[in-house]
């Protein structure tokens, strides 16, 4: 691991760890072994990557303040080795027909490092940017804790803690500290001190969040019996998550939506949210609603749950955290804490408490963040409908019985009008059935052509399941038709939301 790290060259921007960090993630996601000697993205993509309102100009200039980065270091495996003047990335632009390409590699040292340690490859990466720790003794603790980390790994809603006892005189072996080879000289005031001030260097660490525990005996003087820190792992770094996709060629996502530039996620984030944190009956484009929601409660101080006043990555303290942190980790570690201990996962599961209105104004208010023009009286409208719809105290068993009810009756009515056509087949002029029937459904002339391709077609996108329809829509202007598969449930879910949308509030 790393030890001893300084850095030289000029001041790295926001900007400029953004475009190291996507440098990273692109490398890991198409070289997990770290085997290639080098790696290429398309400029365009580069650019888009690292969010709204940046110019190629500002990637060219990053890419050059990187190149002009050297480090020194060594390597606690080995003592006797240590690295200077070590180039923080070596990257080139290369025209191919009309695209600019940028292209990049990592010097040997720091890729064998990537390649040795790709757990926390990155963390270590980071903290060549951000400087050595304040207290001398940090980093050999950080060092021992992040082995101790590895003994088990984060596994959605399951017990993530790791518990470290040390001794006093254990805990100064470990980090050298003055008096370790000798207990009669170890001061163990200051080494308590030393452990309490050490949370504040380890808050930047994202493997795991650290907590302590200063176990005293009984009885006078009190005297220091062990030194417990707690380590709750978190959930793997999002840009180490693999979903397949090639950033090279990927010319947009359609997962997530703009929003103002504070609060604006990269887009492959939502995908990567939905193979880690396996909410159930949550994928990806939920995921997305989810954190809109969050958002707007967070903006109107208007809390939904007690969650709001509790939680490291709700109200003010997830608006702290979008500062501090940008808004991809503050996203992701209120994904985070719902997946270990769903709070506002489980108001919107709850019928009554309309998560429907709850997550339709969420949407509004990201309009209303864009500052585009965009209309938001047709999302309040449904918000209203849907509140409107949300009847104390019933359930989605009770929306599953009226649904199943009418499709039986559906199928009573299919069975006669079969029966019929039977009866008429030895006509001379039989009746001429249609080869399929479509759901119709008239849409309010409110609702757009980007409304309907933006907000219908999403309720329905992602079904999959053996009950089959034809889907019918007409709008004011267009018309759409679409064939979809879906489970019982599913269905019932789209007659419900569907409703929002309809000149009457019923199919046709």
């Amino acid at each position: 691991m790393l030890s001893g790290v300084s850095c030289d060259g000029p001041a790295l921007s926001v900007l400029d760890s953004v475009v190291h960090e996507i440098l990273i993630s692109h490398a890991y996601e198409v070289d997990r072994e770290m085997q290639a000697d080098r790696y290429a993205i398309e400029l365009a993509a580069l650019t888009r990557f690292a969010g709204p309102n940046i110019r190629k100009d500002d990637i060219i200039k990053s890419l050059e303040k990187l190149r002009m980065t050297r480090m020194s270091f060594g390597d606690s495996a080995y003592p006797d080795r240590r690295y200077r003047g070590v180039q923080m990335v070596v990257s080139w632009e290369e025209l191919k027909n009309s695209t600019t390409m940028i292209g990049w590699m990592f010097a040997p040292p720091i890729k064998d490092l990537m390649r040795s340690m790709p757990s926390y490859a990155y963390l270590e990466l980071a903290a060549l940017g951000d400087g050595n720790m304040s207290l001398k003794h940090s980093p050999a603790l950080y060092k021992h804790l992040a082995l101790q980390s590895t003994r088990k790994r984060w596994q959605p809603g399951e017990d993530n803690e790791i518990y470290i006892r040390f001794s006093p005189q254990e805990l100064a072996e470990v980090i050298q500290f003055p008096g370790h080879d000798d207990a009669d000289k170890l001061n163990v005031g200051k080494l308590v001190d030393f452990a309490r001030k050490s949370l504040d260097d380890l808050v930047s660490v994202r493997r795991f969040k650290t907590s302590l525990d200063i176990v005293q005996e009984p009885g006078r003087g009190r005297r220091v019996n062990s030194i417990c820190y707690t380590l709750r792992l978190r959930a793997p770094d999002f840009r180490h998550v693999r979903v397949g996709i090639d950033y090279s060629k990927k010319p947009e996502f359609r997962q997530g939506g703009a929003d103002d530039p504070r609060f604006a996620v990269r887009s492959d984030l939502w995908q990567r949210a939905s193979r880690t944190f396996k909410l159930t009956g949550h994928i990806s484009s939920d995921l997305f609603k989810l954190w809109l929601v969050a958002l707007k409660e967070a903006l109107s101080g208007k809390g939904l749950t007690s969650g709001y006043e509790s939680r490291s990555y709700r109200g003010d303290a997830l608006l702290a955290a979008v500062d501090t942190q940008g808004a991809a980790w503050a996203a992701w570690g209120f994904l985070e804490e719902e997946c270990d201990d769903p709070d506002l996962v489980e108001h919107l599961a709850d019928r009554s408490n309309a998560p429907l209105a709850i997550k339709t104004e969420a949407e509004a208010a990201r309009r209303q963040r864009l500052g585009r023009g965009w209309k938001t009286s047709t999302l309040e409208k449904r918000a209203k409908t849907f509140r409107k719809n949300a009847e104390p105290g019933r359930t989605d068993a009770d929306d599953m019985a009226d649904y199943l009810a009418a499709r039986e009756l559906r199928e009573q009515s299919e069975l006669i009008e079969a029966e019929m056509a039977k009866v008429w087949a030895d006509i001379e002029e039989p009746v001429q059935q249609p080869k399929s029937v479509a759901n119709v459904y008239r849409l309010d002339p409110s609702v757009s052509q980007d409304d309907f391709d933006i907000e219908v077609v999403s309720l329905f996108c992602d079904f999959a399941g053996s009950e089959q329809r034809i889907l019918r829509f007409e709008g004011a202007h267009f018309s759409g038709v679409h064939k979809v598969s879906a489970t019982p449930s599913q269905w019932m879910g789209f007659e419900r939301e569907i409703a929002a949308y309809l000149a009457e509030g019923v199919a046709a």
